[in-house]
């Protein structure tokens, strides 16, 4: 599929980069004025440096400046015209194109596999099939019972806390003898089929997501975050028991409770009380907690580091808050990971830290490099990453958010984000051998071996529980 997006200014619109890492052709032009684009020389505009008309390529898609729009129509003959609504010249530039069927965007940050969709259901009905992925054949063919999981992003491609969780969740599911597959269909930059820990994974659209559930009429069928309400829906209509994942108490994951699933399952014990009072599913459905499970013989180093680390450089994660540590305590060595998910904020880096990108082996780049782990976030539901870190005696100083206070106990320091002075005590002293460093050290491991317990009866409970739906 032909695709010609019309953008002020290039912000690495994730769903472009998405349909072009999909196959897709996907060319871009420039519309705002002086707007720094991408193959811009010191900064300076598309339109103004690519004098020549270009295009030039940058994340596998082309780019044009304003002044060449009609050159790039010509030249591209896109199939669809992705405008976005607020642009108002763009729109009465585009608005009498003919032989082109447009895309009006109100906002960017509707899932990626809907947008795809979108895209595809413009084109005449001769030519959607083929712009779609092919659906593969059922993969649990033959097999009693089948659990499929149909979701947004999956291992090890994201890695974040949910996409980790709900793999560890069907790995319970297949060890237990039970046939599982999952579904992504917001991460074209997967290939089409993999494997992670004997779990199957394949990418598909929506619509081919959709048809192949159809064919394959599982059982059970898991889902969370962006596809939970669709995935209810569609798991009626092919006759699965829906099981739904809620990892947050915010409203944007909890309104998908109205699709009353036959089996909910919380990551905590305070998520369920603070929906509760709000949504009457919580108290009327079947529901599970089961918190993240961390398996800490994945995670154990016993290699001490020597880093102060803090897991994903976001502005809620508390990126500024390491950073101010940092520079008060400029004889330490720091350490930043990229995450998943929100925006990195990277620069300024503090001359005494490094920065990582995202990475698979949390145990080999993270935990062995590790000394204590900060963790100032605005808000968690849980904190998988702290209980990571607690399996190998890593102390860690955390913001006193519910969900970290539920996972860490008495295993952790809890200071307030703002209070950066108290945060840099704090770092000297557990940094340092002596008492206090031992206790916390102590206290870790003794908390980590006591969720290691609680996981696995937690583990149980869900295999169990899906055993009985598909029964």
């Amino acid at each position: 599929m032909r695709i010609l997006a019309f953008l002020q200014a290039y912000e690495q619109q994730a769903h472009l980069r998405s349909m072009a890492a999909a196959g897709h052709e996907v060319h871009v032009v420039l519309s705002g004025r002086q707007q720094p684009g991408p193959c811009a020389d010191d900064g300076v505009s598309l339109s103004v440096s690519r004098g020549a008309g270009g295009p030039c390529v940058e994340d596998g898609m082309s780019f044009w400046g304003l002044g060449f729009w009609w050159h790039a129509v010509q030249t591209v003959r896109p199939q669809v015209v992705v405008v976005d609504q607020r642009d108002a010249r763009v729109l009465r530039l585009t608005a009498s194109m003919t032989g082109v069927r447009r895309l009006v965007i109100d906002q960017w940050d509707t899932d990626v596999g809907e947008f795809e969709e979108a895209c595809i259901r413009l084109l005449p009905a001769g030519e959607r099939d083929a712009a779609r992925t092919p659906i593969p054949d059922d993969p649990l063919a033959g097999q009693p019972v089948k659990v499929v999981a149909w979701i947004h992003y999956g291992v090890p491609y994201r890695r974040a806390g949910s996409e980790t969780m709900l793999h560890t969740m069907m790995q319970a599911l297949k060890a237990a003898g039970l046939p599982v597959l999952v579904v992504c269909s917001s991460m074209p930059e997967a290939p089409p089929a993999w494997e992670v820990d004997g779990v199957p994974y394949v990418r598909l659209g929506t619509q081919p997501a959709e048809l192949l559930l159809a064919r394959m009429r599982p059982d059970v069928l898991v889902t969370h975050h962006n596809y939970a309400a669709r995935a209810t829906v569609v798991a009626r209509r092919v006759g699965a028991r829906p099981v739904m994942l809620i990892h947050s108490d915010l409203h944007y994951s909890a309104r998908s409770l109205a699709a009353r699933p036959d089996l909910l399952v919380i990551n905590t014990e305070w998520v369920r009380a603070s929906l509760a009072p709000r949504y009457v599913e919580v108290t009327e459905l079947p529901t599970l907690v089961v918190r993240p499970p961390v398996r800490p013989e994945e995670h154990r180093t016993e290699r001490a580091g020597d880093r102060v680390t803090l897991v994903n450089m976001s502005a809620d994660k508390g990126v500024e808050t390491w950073r101010a540590v940092a520079g008060a305590l400029p004889d330490l060595p720091f350490l930043g990971v990229a995450g998943a998910h929100g925006q990195q904020l990277t620069l300024p880096c503090p001359a005494n830290a490094r920065i990582i990108g995202q990475t698979s082996d949390m145990r080999g780049d993270v935990w062995a490099r590790t000394r204590l782990l900060l963790m100032p976030s605005l808000y968690e539901s849980y904190g998988m990453a702290a209980v990571e870190a607690l399996a190998s005696g890593i102390p860690v100083i955390a913001h006193p958010t519910p969900g970290l206070r539920e996972a860490l106990g008495d295993a952790a320091v809890f200071i307030d984000r703002a209070d950066t002075a108290a945060w840099t005590d704090a770092v000297r002293t557990l940094y340092a051998d002596g008492p206090a460093r031992d206790a916390a050290t102590a206290a870790a491991r003794e908390r980590s071996a006591y969720l290691a317990e609680r996981s696995a009866r937690e583990l149980d409970a869900w295999v169990a529980s899906v055993r009985a739906l598909a029964g």
